[in-house]
């Protein structure tokens, strides 16, 4: 684990990461994926969760960051495997319904999609597969930070590493943040997990308790 940055230190932070005659440098401005809000619901026999925000058109994890577009990923996972490739799901948002088609992804044994719009946070969403349905809750209303908050912290935990990304006064990296559910946790532990990719091809991460807003891991 890093020690805690001089207090000094953060303050001309600002002014050192800033290329010659740029504007004060934010990792914002360099986001390949940002997830901002994040609805999720449990029951019926299984869980669901909803990531929504903007990420890159061209996705690629290369630390070049492009033109972004509005997300809406759902994630479904039920307590007993299914054996269907893929599932149809209705997602009903304000009370307009989407049809949308979840494939099921192997490396996490979930169904999954993206909306490809985006979803107020005040929203009433809501889901059926299987004829089961669940009501989703935005649980980023009580989080202790939000995603701006998660990466202002991140830019302080790893200011020698944004540092290494810059090249001939330009900085050259991306940034991916999502939220994380432990697993084998309590659905209800979720964290900030914000990656931060060099065009070299060097990564760095920082991992953030969203319920108490501290940093649980850098570079672990």
């Amino acid at each position: 684990m890093k020690k805690v940055v001089p207090f000094i230190f953060v303050l001309i932070l600002p002014f050192v990461l800033a290329g010659c005659g740029s504007k004060q440098f934010e990792l914002e401005d360099y986001m390949s994926e940002t997830t901002k809000v994040y609805f999720q619901a449990e029951g019926n026999g299984f869980n669901a969760t909803l990531s929504v925000g903007e990420r890159e058109i061209d996705y690629k994890v290369d630390g070049r960051h492009g033109e972004t577009c509005d997300f809406a990923l759902l994630q479904v996972e039920f307590d007993s495997v299914l054996k269907n490739d893929a599932i149809d799901c209705v997602v009903s948002i304000d009370g307009q319904d989407t049809s949308l088609l979840l494939e099921f992804n192997p490396l996490n044994n979930c169904y999954m999609g993206d909306l490809g719009f985006n979803i107020n946070a005040d929203a009433n969403v809501s889901i059926t597969v299987e004829e089961k349905s669940l009501q989703l809750e935005n649980v980023s209303n009580n989080f202790a930070i939000n995603w701006q908050e998660a990466l202002q912290k991140s830019q302080i935990a790893l200011i020698d590493e944004i540092s290494s990304c810059y090249s001939n006064g330009s900085f050259c990296g991306e940034g991916y943040l999502k939220l994380l559910h432990e697993k084998g946790g309590s659905f209800q532990e979720l964290f900030w997990s914000f990656r931060l990719v060099c065009e070299q091809g060097i990564k760095y991460d920082v991992v953030i308790d969203a319920q108490t807003g501290e940093i649980v891991g850098v570079n672990l």
